[in-house]
């Protein structure tokens, strides 16, 4: 086999690998606002994925021979003959349905319609995205590997196998490290799609035999659907404003005034005349910030989860510090919700709130909020740990105020309020429980505030 022949087979594995894990990454950001980012939901999506992509290993192994069967007894049927045309339908019906499925706009689309027809459990939503959006493309990409395979018959087996492998998984590690901490950062989760895309209509491209071919011009065809989708004009009637690995941030304005939503869920609002927070929003700072004397030294104050960092927007006196995993949080907040840049008394560190409290100086706050939890579906598990408990306790000053605020049930009817409940006051035994009216959209029940004061 010429050297050029071995180079493009070895530039499809490869392209392989990276397209498979860069979209198993992308279903998991891309459902977070719609099912939520917990374990269960990562661990459907990882089986989706290599199940299918077993299968398709051992498809694939067989493709030879059932080529040749289905020939011999369908000669005049228009399928493929041949292994490159078979790896081309392959790679088509891939793009077509991973050009869908990685797409927001789609999503909107699919979890509207299975609302309306009552279908609310996010692990079967999530099921069912899996299986139309994710096993099918993963199936029918697993077989790649095993057909190329067939290309090198008559090399030694072990050092073809190995070679094969080798772009393969390197494929993987680019598609699962590039795609999130270089593509997601620098152009969002939907370019990052968008790309992805593009490099499996790349794939294509180097089997054809010419660009030009029908199978060249059918994979710039279905690539131009993903790169519509994506697009900035298809994308700004839901009013995003920003889309990476950590969240998708969009505004909402109605009569009430304007609402910064993080993932679906609002995260933060402002009234339109006052530019008074969300109810619950004033009332942590009836409960944290008016008891303060006027006269007495600034009070160091720390926020868990930055949300709009509305808390204490008009306070330029106190010091803050405000702690969020999204890096692009205050500048997002800063251009697009606030009324004006963030005072010198108040400064972001970009960093997981557990990251910070392990790495943190030994530092001491007055006043602590925890305020990171936007619903009931993307609540960060490592912030309800008895853990992260002891974590908050020891950055917190003596004499100083804890106040937790999260979504639950005013009567403890489900385990998460419950469960909740029982590892703050594990910590924190004394402490006082105040369910708040909160008025903010898509909240699903009540907003609760638990609070511990030295």
């Amino acid at each position: 086999m010429r050297a050029e022949t071995t180079r493009r087979l070895l530039a499809v594995v490869f392209l392989e690998g990276y397209v498979v894990l860069a979209a198993e990454l992308l279903a998991i950001r891309l459902l977070v606002p719609f099912v939520g980012s917990g374990t269960e939901i990562v661990s459907i999506i990882i089986s989706a994925v290599l199940l299918p992509l077993a299968l398709g290993y051992h498809s694939g192994g067989t493709a030879r021979e059932r080529l040749r069967a289905k020939v011999a007894q369908y000669p005049k049927r228009t399928q493929p003959r041949t292994l490159r045309q078979l790896l081309l339908r392959n790679a088509l019906t891939s793009l077509f349905v991973l050009g869908m499925g990685l797409s927001y706009v789609v999503l909107e689309g699919i979890f509207a319609a299975l609302d309306l027809v009552g279908i609310e459990n996010r692990l079967l939503l999530t099921t069912i995205y899996a299986t139309i959006f994710l096993a099918p493309p993963t199936y029918l990409l697993g077989q790649t590997v095993p057909i190329v395979s067939h290309y090198f018959m008559h090399a030694r087996s072990e050092k073809i196998t190995s070679r094969m492998l080798f772009f393969s998984t390197t494929g993987s590690l680019l598609g699962s490290i590039f795609s999130t901490l270089i593509l997601m950062a620098w152009l969002g989760v939907h370019w990052t799609a968008a790309i992805t895309c593009a490099l499996l209509a790349l794939l294509m491209l180097i089997l054809a035999r010419r660009w030009w071919d029908v199978d060249g011009l059918f994979a710039l065809i279905f690539l131009a659907i993903p790169v519509a989708l994506n697009s900035p004009a298809v994308i700004e009637p839901f009013k995003i404003i920003s889309a990476n690995a950590y969240n998708t941030a969009a505004l909402r304005e109605d009569e009430k005034g304007i609402h910064l939503i993080l993932n679906r869920s609002a995260s933060s609002g402002l009234s339109k005349d006052t530019q008074a927070p969300y109810v619950y929003a004033q009332r942590l700072e009836d409960l944290l910030l008016k008891p303060l004397p006027t006269e007495a030294a600034p009070k160091r104050i720390l926020v868990l989860g930055a949300g709009g960092f509305t808390f204490g927007l008009k306070d330029k006196k106190n010091e803050y510090t405000f702690v969020d995993i999204d890096p692009d949080l205050k500048a997002v907040a800063e251009k697009h919700f606030l009324p004006e840049a963030l005072s010198d008394n108040k400064k972001f560190v970009p960093v997981s709130a557990r990251a910070f409290l392990n790495n943190a100086p030994k530092e001491y706050y007055d006043i602590i909020l925890i305020d990171a939890y936007t619903n009931v579906m993307t609540i960060p598990t490592e912030m309800v740990t008895r853990e992260f408990m002891l974590g908050v306790k020891q950055v917190l000053a003596p004499h100083g105020v804890l106040v937790s605020n999260a979504i639950g049930t005013a009567n403890f009817t489900d385990k998460f309020t419950v469960r909740y409940t029982n590892s703050f006051a594990s910590v924190f035994p004394v402490f006082s429980r105040e369910v708040l009216d909160s008025n903010i959209p898509n909240k699903l029940d009540t907003q609760h505030a638990w609070k511990h004061a030295e």
